[in-house]
């Protein structure tokens, strides 16, 4: 991701294209449901090394409402 090239080892042909490439992940809290009381790091137990290559963060938190969850469903 970093360097934006990617390299090629085919019949012989050793090459270095240039790259650009959008990646969207998505992860789900470690207990099921995110702890307000802790970090996205410790609710999600994604390392600082991962997070660091991403430049924008999205957190979307679901309310628990069982009754519009049924009507939901």
């Amino acid at each position: 991701m970093e360097q934006q090239t990617i390299s090629i080892a085919k019949a012989g042909v050793i090459c270095q294209l240039k790259c650009r490439v959008g990646i969207i992940a998505s992860a789900n809290p470690v207990n099921g449901c995110y702890n307000r009381g802790q970090s996205f790091k410790d609710n999600t137990k994604i390392s600082n090394a991962i997070l660091s290559r991403f430049d924008l963060i999205f957190l979307l938190v679901d309310k628990a409402d069982p009754e519009r969850d049924r009507k939901l469903a």
